[in-house]
C-alpha cells in the first residue's frame, strides 16, 4: 500500500521549463497545488495514459505530447517525435 502526495516546490517558482511530463492525474494535481497562478504559455505540456490527459485538459492545460500513441509506445519516444516534428 502507498499514498501519494505532494511534494513542496515553492523554490522552483522562478525556474522556467520548456517541457513538463506528468506520469499520472496526481502530478497535475501537484502542479496545481504548488503553483495556484500557473500559466501555461509557451510551456509544453508532456501527459502519460488517458487520465492523466484528462486530468490536464479539465484544469484547461493545453496537452502537446501525449504517449502511449499508435508506434509510439514510451514518453522518451513522444518527445523525441515532437521535437523532430516541430523543430
Amino acid at each position: 500500500m502507498y499514498k501519494t502526495v505532494c511534494s513542496d516546490l515553492s523554490d522552483l517558482e522562478e525556474v522556467k521549463y520548456d517541457i513538463l511530463v506528468f506520469y499520472s492525474p496526481s502530478g497535475i494535481q501537484s502542479l496545481v497545488k504548488n503553483f495556484p497562478d500557473f500559466q501555461q504559455n509557451g510551456t509544453k505540456i508532456a501527459a502519460f495514459g488517458p487520465t492523466t490527459a484528462k486530468a490536464a485538459e479539465e484544469l484547461g492545460l493545453r496537452i502537446d505530447i501525449k504517449a502511449p500513441m499508435p508506434g509510439i509506445p514510451s514518453m522518451t519516444m513522444a518527445i523525441e517525435d515532437f521535437i523532430k516534428t516541430n523543430k
